[in-house]
């Protein structure tokens, strides 16, 4: 039975969104950059069509925003930082942390218009996060019942996943895929709950039978049932955990829409700090750059394995429920 008629079901209404009312780029956290980035001075890259630009002020303070000068388009990111201020490359205008320009060579005062959109920003685990808005709509997401300072990260894998964003991330609810795709027997029935109006959660226990070497691995080293919790924030950002009994995983997929229509996804990985100051680190690194990879070879081989699939709302059935459900939370997020 297609998703059009499921109203015989009860009161709830299940209509699938029309592709045209999801964001194209929705607001929500995306990772710009590694911190060493802004180490020496600014740096940009293009994000949703725009230039970005990150740079330090003199108090060493982040600052993120619209990098093309309002002037003439010069790269605000080939310029250089004076005290609080970034300085345009081409006529030497002046943007302060506000994105307001503070001065004009030759002028008493900057015009009107001379105001670049700045980004909320905040600095993590070696990393520089900005929210795609004036203001965030939700805090910097982690882990429920953690604290960052906990956790330890390493420089993320991408990858390009041929698809949607909402497409992307519609995979922590479809009920049919688990199986089919990642070879992961569902052994009670998905749960879901929205624990933040910008926030969609399930959660699965499932056993692990696929035969690829990374689930092989996982049976041999840490167990063949695992409990995962994914919560997607703003649409794009997934807080994942894997509960494999003593053994727990934790990672983010940040997905960051593209002009074309895809999504590059980016894989960070997390595990505990270690106390111990003589091998604390060098354990922090091998288990870092191993899950790293276990995860990264898990998540890509549904992106290489499933052509370019798109969003057909006409197409849904009975059994896609909680998709549909994610779909009209995530087409809401504007």
């Amino acid at each position: 039975m297609r998703i059009k008629d499921l109203e015989a079901y009860g009161s709830e209404k299940l209509r699938p969104p029309a592709a045209s009312e999801f964001a194209e780029f929705p607001a929500s956290w995306y990772r710009l950059c590694a911190s060493d980035k802004v180490r020496q001075g600014p740096f940009a890259r293009t994000v949703f069509n725009r230039r970005l630009v990150a740079y330090r002020d003199q108090r060493g303070e982040l600052v993120v925003m619209d990098a093309i000068c309002g002037h003439l388009g010069a790269d605000l990111g080939l310029g250089k930082v004076i005290g609080d201020c970034i300085e345009c490359p081409f006529h030497g205008w002046k943007y302060g942390s506000d994105g307001r320009c503070r001065e004009v060579p030759g002028a008493s005062s900057p015009p009107d218009f001379s105001v670049q959109q700045v980004f909320p920003c905040e600095e993590r685990h070696g990393s520089v996060y900005f929210f795609n808005g004036p203001e965030p709509a939700f805090p910097l997401p982690f882990f429920i019942d953690e604290v960052p300072q906990d956790y330890c990260s390493i420089d993320p894998h991408g990858f390009t996943a041929p698809c949607s964003w909402y497409m992307v991330n519609a995979h922590a609810f479809d009920v049919q895929h688990f199986l089919a795709v990642h070879d992961r027997r569902l052994l009670e029935p998905l749960q879901v709950d929205t624990p933040s109006p910008f926030a969609r959660r399930s959660s699965y226990l499932a056993e692990v039978l696929g035969e690829k070497y990374y689930d092989r691995f996982l049976r041999w080293a840490v167990n063949d049932r695992v409990r995962i919790t994914l919560t997607i924030w703003g649409g794009t950002f997934a807080v994942v955990t894997g509960d494999f009994g003593q053994r727990k995983s934790r990672f983010f997929v940040i997905s960051e829409p593209t002009s074309d229509g895809n999504t590059h996804c980016e894989v960070v990985v997390f595990t505990p700090r270690i106390s111990n100051r003589f091998f604390g680190a060098v354990a922090e690194s091998l288990m870092l750059r191993t899950r790293r990879w276990l995860t990264t070879a898990y998540l890509q081989h549904e992106t290489t394995g499933l052509g370019s699939p798109r969003y057909n709302p006409r197409s849904l059935t009975e059994i896609d429920r909680e998709m549909v459900r994610y779909f009209q939370w995530a087409a809401q997020l504007k």
